[in-house]
């Protein structure tokens, strides 16, 4: 029974040695035709690797086995990450074939994606970007509707690789719903962006965020021109890298927030920060300040603090 099962496998890696060791002997053209056609066998190959993973969980063998689900089966079996073993099984969930009620044989979710696949016409990052579009069609589309996407998407698929059929698939998900989902009353606005403060050991803040697609222009555009290299001289470049460029065109953007009108105030007043100081050591620069949450601040910058609120030592 074991050889039975193994034999095709066997032959397809007697295949593959004898490809390889062909390689050498192969003029350009050839090596090129080689790549294309050893491309279309993978995916090919993938194919039947989906309909095996469909095959396993049709038969519950991951609850059999003790797994909760069958991405976790394969993940163990094949030593596989957990986003990849869950990326084969969703994949075998919509190309594989499924099985009815009385065992009966049922086409797949996607069967365009699933031919082409098998065809070895698109491959697995194709065929990833085409369910994620597939799961954004609006519940209110159509079977047909439903079908001629996909139909689509197989064809661009076909001609286009998976960054561009991403953005293929965007533009036709906002024809099929220009205005968008309906607004619910009970959901919050969605957020325009994060922002992660988190105090470093050396005493420097570390943060790391997003914007979303209206704000992030935005802010890339003021960082953008205000980071412009500016030469010492004219046979001196700006001494700055990119990176420090941009900070300091950060801290310029706060500068002009804190001067505007219309920054925000605590209680009619500009936010207070106390900082604790020896009066010599402000005077002199030398030495250190305290700030109320308890990080240090060099007595230099502290003296520039003290100038920016008109207060001269």
């Amino acid at each position: 029974m074991t050889e039975t099962l193994t034999s095709p496998i066997q032959v397809i890696a007697a295949c593959t040695d004898e490809v390889r060791s062909s390689l050498s002997g192969l003029d350009d053209n050839a090596v090129l035709d080689l790549l294309r056609g050893m491309e279309s066998v993978s995916r090919i190959v993938h194919s039947v690797l989906l309909d095996a993973l469909a095959e396993v969980d049709s038969r519950r063998l991951a609850a059999q086995a003790g797994f909760r689900s069958t991405a976790s089966l394969v993940g163990e079996l094949v030593h596989l990450s957990k986003t990849e073993a869950r990326l084969r099984a969703e994949q075998a969930t919509k190309l594989g074939t499924r099985r009815g009620l009385t065992g009966e044989p049922l086409a797949p979710e996607l069967p365009e994606t699933a031919a082409a696949l098998a065809a070895g016409e698109i491959g697995p990052a194709h065929v990833r970007i085409i369910i994620e579009t597939m799961d954004a069609v609006p519940a209110s589309t159509s079977a047909a509707q439903r079908a001629e996407v996909e139909a689509d998407l197989v064809k661009y698929a076909r001609r286009f690789g998976p960054t561009d059929l991403a953005k293929l698939g965007q533009h036709m998900l906002a024809h099929l719903d220009p205005d968008g989902p309906e607004p619910r009353d009970d959901e919050p606005a969605p957020a325009a962006g994060e922002l992660r403060l988190r105090n470093r050991r050396d005493g420097k803040l570390g943060f790391e965020g997003w914007l979303d697609r209206e704000h992030g222009p935005q802010f890339q555009g003021l960082i953008d021109q205000l980071a412009k290299p500016r030469p010492l001289s004219k046979d001196i470049p700006d001494p700055r890298s990119t990176d420090e460029r941009q900070a300091d065109a950060l801290l310029e953007m706060c500068g002009l927030a804190r001067a505007a009108e219309a920054c925000p105030t605590t209680g009619g007043e500009p936010p207070h920060i106390n900082v604790t100081i020896d009066w010599d050591a402000l005077r002199t620069e030398l030495g250190a300040a305290l700030l109320d949450y308890g990080r240090h601040l060099s007595a230099s910058d502290a003296r520039r603090w003290a100038c920016d609120c008109k207060i001269i030592p």
